[in-house]
């Protein structure tokens, strides 16, 4: 475990230390306080803008940061030959793998946080002046469930963005980190649409033996990343449970769990 938390709190300061996530995460903050824009809708209309716009630059960029992160980890130690001197000391290769994944979880961590402080502070800034309008207007937004939504919001993209980050390390094991992104890229969105594959997979729909199995398996193995976003209960005022939370957060945790013991097969069997 030494070595494990060694490997990540090397990885994490490092990754800090990159100019374009710096400029990613100065960029989402801008994007995020630019809600302020929306004043001229009606109140209703602001709030639904000012959440949706909030939450998703939070997910768009902390995936980019993600991939980015996740697939220059390991490639970069291996070009500057510095995971030979890492090797010859009593470390293995699983444990430099999860040291990796680690640090750059933390990254992306550190770098959403930061985009979900400056938005809940939006947010709270806002919040009273919602609360005093909506009313007044007759609107169909209560805010009961509001703020809580929000906080279980981020915190699903929290999980969304560790099973990509892992998907981008495995990716860079395998693929060079061109390719790696290309790869996470393509993950990433393809698993946004899987109840699509699953209609497309449907031979209710039409599809044929092949179509029906191609499709099937795809929907079976890629990450279902839609799960991760609840904006459309937000918008609804619905109260989002606990239960779907921890039922998320299971399922994305077993999807690391998979990810990272493929990662770990290649990476064991690659020539350095």
């Amino acid at each position: 475990m030494k070595a494990i938390w060694r490997i990540a709190k090397a990885t994490f300061h490092e990754a800090l230390r990159h100019r374009f996530l710096n400029g990613i995460l100065i960029f989402a903050i801008l994007i995020i306080g630019s809600s302020w824009a929306f004043t001229y809708l009606q109140p209703g209309a602001e709030l639904k803008m000012l959440v949706d716009v909030g939450l998703g630059a939070i997910r768009f960029f902390g995936m980019l940061i993600a991939i980015f992160v996740g697939v220059r980890l390991i490639p970069d130690e291996i070009e500057k030959q510095t995971i030979h001197t890492v090797l010859a000391k009593p470390v293995t290769r699983g444990q430099f793998l999860l040291g990796k994944f680690f640090g750059g979880v933390a990254t992306v961590f550190t770098n959403v946080a930061l985009m979900g402080i400056a938005f809940g502070g939006v947010y709270m800034i806002k919040a009273p002046e919602f609360r005093e309008i909506l009313p007044e207007k007759g609107t169909m937004i209560s805010m009961e469930f509001m703020g809580p939504n929000i906080a279980k919001a981020i915190g699903l993209t929290f999980m969304e963005l560790f099973v990509l980050t892992g998907i981008a390390v495995v990716a860079s094991v395998i693929f060079s980190w061109v390719l790696a992104s290309i790869f996470s890229f393509f993950i990433y969105f393809v698993g946004q649409t899987a109840d699509f594959l699953r209609e497309l997979a449907s031979p209710e729909h039409g599809a044929d033996t092949a179509s029906t199995i191609i499709f099937g398996v795809l929907y079976r193995i890629l990450p279902h990343f839609e799960i991760f976003d609840i904006r459309e209960s937000i918008m609804k005022d619905n109260f989002v449970p606990w239960s779907l939370l921890g039922n998320v957060t299971a399922q994305a945790m077993i999807y690391i769990v998979v990810v990272l013991m493929l990662g770990y097969l290649f990476f064991n069997e690659r020539e350095m």
